[in-house]
């Protein structure tokens, strides 16, 4: 029984893996942001209230205010860049199904066996395909950024 399971578990493993991690990843992504912009707005209103008094001495706390108001802008301002730019690289994921198909029988082949050696190929294989799966999610959701267009000095379009 457990030779009939293990490859299902692994194949199994590594399909709940490939799904679940961009959704993980996702809803932690969401709270920083909130909770960045919810930071920025706490900010933003103290350094109003502090710069209205006018009898008080909140130089160098406005200035040290100032400079951590900027720097979560900028963070806000990049997250949100990101966002809207928002890009998937679909044949990374298609990559990883492929993978995901064709080593799924191979480990079955190999757990059917159930002997020393073809435990160890299929242990290496599992491993293999879980690390290319792992890079192909990752890739498909983290594209790399497209090439900067070349500067030949003309402004008309390309024919």
């Amino acid at each position: 029984m457990a030779a009939l399971l293990t490859p299902l578990l692994g194949g199994v493993g590594v399909v709940i893996a490939a799904a679940a991690g961009p959704l993980i990843t996702g809803a932690i992504q969401n709270r920083r942001d909130a909770r960045l912009t919810a930071d920025l707005d706490r900010n933003w209103e103290l350094l109003k209230e502090l710069k209205e008094e006018q009898n008080a001495p909140w130089t160098h706390e406005i200035a040290q205010l100032e400079v951590l108001v900027r720097k979560q802008l900028a963070s806000v301002m990049t997250r949100q860049t990101r966002f809207v730019e928002h890009r998937r690289n679909w044949a990374s994921l298609g990559a990883v199904i492929i993978v995901v198909v064709f080593s799924f029988p191979v480990l079955w082949l190999l757990a059917s066996f159930n002997s020393w050696w073809s435990w160890s190929l299929f242990l290496a294989l599992l491993l293999v395909a879980v690390l290319m799966c792992g890079i192909g999610i990752y890739q498909t959701f983290n594209p790399a950024d497209p090439p900067a267009p070349e500067e030949d000095g003309s402004m008309d379009p390309a024919p």
